[in-house]
């Protein structure tokens, strides 16, 4: 008798702090949803070296530009644009709201790259592979919001 309590105080035990967990994980599920967006308001950048950042901009229609210039971010997100296309790497992002996984997929005529990773609130955590070179690089990029026109 005394194990047969005793082992229904651990099941009691197992079940009140199951529900706990689950309880404390259901309360996060909007803010999970709502750090999986991509911002198109501004430019995600990361440093590349001391003077160099890289540059993601996101617009609608899941089309992404990225370049890499100055580290100075102010004066990058004014020209980093849609209709700078040619001097920039133009293509497509896709995204799963699921995960939270993003990948993007660019090119111009002398460069081609792939960048996987996943999304966190205002930073991207990104492999970018560069195809023609057979190169691959982590980065974290960060959001800066440029103000609307």
């Amino acid at each position: 008798m005394y194990s047969v309590l005793k082992t229904m105080r651990k099941f009691s035990l197992f079940i009140v702090f199951s529900i706990y967990y689950f309880v404390g994980f259901s309360q996060n599920d909007t803010t999970a949803v709502n750090d999986c967006e991509i911002k198109k308001n501004g430019i995600y950048y990361a440093q590349y070296d001391k003077e160099t950042n890289l540059y993601i901009r996101f617009h609608d229609g899941d089309t992404a530009v990225t370049t890499s210039s100055t580290n100075k971010v102010r004066a990058a997100a004014q020209f980093i644009t849609k209709r700078l296309g040619e001097e920039m790497l133009m293509g497509k992002y896709f995204t799963s709201e699921n995960n939270c996984n993003i990948r993007i997929k660019a090119k111009n005529g002398t460069s081609k790259v792939k960048m996987d990773g996943f999304i966190s609130g205002d930073k991207l955590a990104l492999s970018v592979i560069n195809i023609m070179e057979n190169t691959s690089r982590d980065f974290v990029f960060k959001f800066y919001p440029t103000p609307s026109k």
